[in-house]
């Protein structure tokens, strides 16, 4: 439920799901930077050592050996950079969730509402906000590979099966769609949504509610 912070109303982040979060982040951006490190230092090992190699392991000519290495090397570099480049953003994401594990993930203030990672809504741009409980959809995506990791990335996080969203309508941009439920549970959810709707009564944002 929200709770007074100064002259804002916010709703602290779970301290148990931010550190879920944050460990699955570090393990991640751990994984990736060592693949990403042995792939850079293997591809620079080829660009750099690959002609001797070939040399002396192939009876092709120097053109195609000399394709073949910069092929191979340049293809283990672009990995590796791209590895390396997603275990620092894992690992600064760790970092920032673990130096403030209460930061807001719901804030109302003056101006408008602040839902974390997500983006600002002023009163003045805000239709209506519709809140939802019930089964969490699966997770679609492009391929079945990415659909899969979205599934995995939610079990591995913690997210339940029963997500707590409020669907916040806006007029200048699509919604935006929050899942509270690492945070809230049902009944504090439902109270949530109550203090919402004294809190925007005043705006006339009408707040709905279906479960």
């Amino acid at each position: 439920m929200l709770i007074r912070d100064g002259n804002r109303w916010v709703l602290p982040a779970d301290p148990r799901s931010v550190g879920r979060i944050s460990r699955v982040s570090r393990v991640l951006g751990i994984i990736c930077a060592f693949i990403g490190g042995w792939a850079l230092l293997c591809g620079l090992g080829v660009l750099v050592f690959g002609g001797v190699l070939f040399a002396a392991i192939s009876t092709a000519d120097p053109g195609n050996t000399a394709t073949a290495r910069w092929g191979i090397g340049g293809g283990l570099v672009v990995c590796g950079i791209v590895f390396a480049g997603a275990g620092v953003v894992l690992l600064v994401r760790d970092r920032k969730l673990r130096s403030n594990r209460r930061a807001p993930v719901l804030t109302i203030d003056g101006r408008g509402i602040t839902i974390a990672g997500m983006g600002f809504v002023t009163y003045a741009d805000l239709v209506s906000i519709q809140a939802h409980i019930g089964p969490r959809p699966v997770l679609w995506s492009t391929s079945f590979g990415k659909t899969a990791g979205n599934e995995l990335g939610a079990r591995m996080t913690g997210r339940p099966r029963i997500v707590h969203e409020l669907n916040i309508r806006r007029r200048s941009g699509p919604d935006i769609r929050a899942d509270l439920s690492m945070h809230t549970n049902a009944a504090g959810f439902t109270r949530l949504v109550a203090h919402l709707r004294d809190l925007l009564a005043p705006y006339s944002v009408p707040v709905e509610f279906h479960s």
